[in-house]
C-alpha cells in the first residue's frame, strides 16, 4: 500500500530561523508513516502559512515550521497515521528503521515553542 514516511527533526543549529532543503539534521523527534492524505493536510498548512515548502520531489519533500504546531498536533496521535508498518522480503532495512510511529513528547515539550524545526516526507510508493 503505497504511502509517505514523516520524521520530524530538530535542527543542528538550534533552530532560531526556518530550516533549509537538505541541510543535517539534529536530533528526531517523531516518525510515523501516513496515508497519502497527509499530503493535502500538508499542503493546506502551507496555504495558510503555518509550514514553509522547502522544495523536493517526494525522495524526499522537505518542510519547515514551528514546534508549537507540533506540540499542538501529535498528542491526539501523527495526521493520518498508517498504524501498521510493514516491509517486503528483499527490502533493505537501515539500523535507523524503527518499524513503529514513535514521538519523543518529552524532547518536543523541552523545545521553546518558537523553535523551527525540519520535517522530511518520503513517498513510498
Amino acid at each position: 500500500m503505497p504511502g509517505l514516511h514523516i520524521t520530524v527533526y530538530k535542527q543542528k543549529d538550534g533552530g532560531a530561523t526556518p530550516a533549509s532543503f537538505g541541510e543535517p539534521t539534529g536530533a528526531k523527534l517523531a516518525v510515523w508513516k501516513a496515508r497519502l492524505e497527509v499530503l493535502r493536510w500538508i499542503d493546506d498548512l502551507v496555504k495558510e502559512g503555518k509550514i514553509i515548502a522547502l522544495g523536493g520531489n517526494g525522495y524526499p519533500f522537505e518542510y519547515t515550521t514551528q514546534i508549537h504546531l507540533v506540540k499542538d498536533t501529535l498528542p491526539q496521535g501523527p495526521p493520518h497515521e498508517r498504524k501498521n508498518w510493514n516491509h517486503e522480503e528483499g527490502d533493505i532495512l537501515g539500523e535507523g528503521w524503527l518499524g513503529k510511529t514513535t514521538i519523543d513528547m518529552e524532547a518536543i515539550a523541552q523545545c521553546p515553542p518558537e523553535e523551527w524545526v525540519l520535517i522530511r516526507v518520503w513517498d513510498e510508493s
